[in-house]
């Protein structure tokens, strides 16, 4: 019989749902929105499920919507959080804080490259897909670390957790659209030294995710 190999838990958690306009680009530096009642309602269904389950540490960005997330769960888990800028959002650059119909009249061109590849685009001053992954890539190696056969959350954005998945599973990058992550939703990854295994993706806790 092969003895089982140790593995280090990473369990990610998407932030609840704010209300912050689904046509619009996220800007973090100008408005940092809160969850809404919906939103509270995911990060209570994500901390029930985590609670009991020997969570070690939090680890979160520091935007108010995954932080308000990461609070509830630690209140369940009685995990310390830790906040860490590498775990932020991608930035947009020129587009953020903007509405994608104004984008649309102000950027035309540079709007259409957009919507005919969305991976390979980027907008003046934003971060590009390949340094998202790779900034936070660097950040969960050294929790990795740090943390070594552990049970770890991280409570994080949608694109930082879609690269992060995706470089697990060994995927090529600009296949990560390819991964849905809802609000609120968990994913787990068990990372070893000879391989990762994906155990859940996008496990969804409560009613009305979207």
């Amino acid at each position: 019989m092969r003895e089982k190999e140790k593995t280090t838990q990473v369990i990610f958690v998407r932030h609840g749902k704010t209300s912050f306009p689904v046509d619009r680009v996220y800007c973090d530096d100008k408005e940092d929105p809160e969850l809404n009642a919906e939103g509270m309602t995911h990060a209570a269904a994500a901390a029930n499920f985590l609670q009991g389950k020997g969570v070690s540490v939090i680890y979160a960005s520091p935007s108010a919507r995954t932080s308000m997330t990461a609070r509830v769960i630690a209140d369940a888990t009685g995990a310390l959080v830790h906040f860490s800028e590498a775990l932020k959002e991608r930035p947009f650059g020129i587009w953020d804080g903007l509405y994608f119909d104004d984008i649309a009249k102000r950027f035309p061109e540079e709007y259409q490259a957009w919507k005919e590849d969305p991976v390979g685009f980027l907008p003046e001053g934003g971060e590009s897909i390949h340094d998202l992954s790779a900034r936070v890539g660097q950040q969960l190696s050294i929790l990795l670390g740090r943390h070594a056969g552990e049970i770890v959350v991280l409570v994080a954005h949608v694109g930082p957790i879609r690269v992060s998945v995706a470089r697990a599973l060994g995927m090529p990058i600009e296949s990560y659209r390819q991964l849905s992550v809802d609000y609120g939703s968990v994913s787990r990854v068990d990372y070893g030294k000879k391989q990762n295994n994906l155990v859940y993706l996008n496990l969804s806790l409560s009613h009305g995710t979207s």
